[in-house]
């Protein structure tokens, strides 16, 4: 019975939906905020290991091992950038699907 007397509150108190909708665009504003930096900071990493890679073979001075083993780094970076844009591109499409404006996700990282 004390159920069905607070969820009839919910929809009838002006002030519980507002409360409601306000803690769902709080939620929203921290999911964003959390995909941009999983999104930017995988970004980061993966030119980190591609540049990195990309001076191990330049580097290498005709040694077959480490110039074979730089390739592979830098394959790697690259598959990782693949992963992390398209992470990106399904999550965007789970939004869209689910109802939601990925464009319009807050497009913001925290300030510190």
């Amino acid at each position: 019975m004390y159920l069905l007397a607070s969820v009839n509150n919910e929809f009838t108190d002006p002030t519980a939906l507002s409360n409601w909708i306000t803690k769902y665009a709080a939620f929203n504003s921290i999911s964003g905020v959390a995909l941009n930096i999983v999104f930017y900071g995988g970004v980061a990493l993966t030119l980190i290991f591609g540049i990195i890679n990309g001076i191990k073979y330049a580097t290498s001075g005709g040694d077959k091992f480490a110039s074979q083993a730089a390739k592979q780094g830098v394959t790697n970076a690259v598959i990782g950038f693949i992963i992390v844009v398209g992470f990106k591109v399904i999550v965007s499409v789970i939004i869209n699907l689910l109802g939601g404006d990925a464009a319009n996700l807050p497009n913001s990282t925290p300030e510190f």
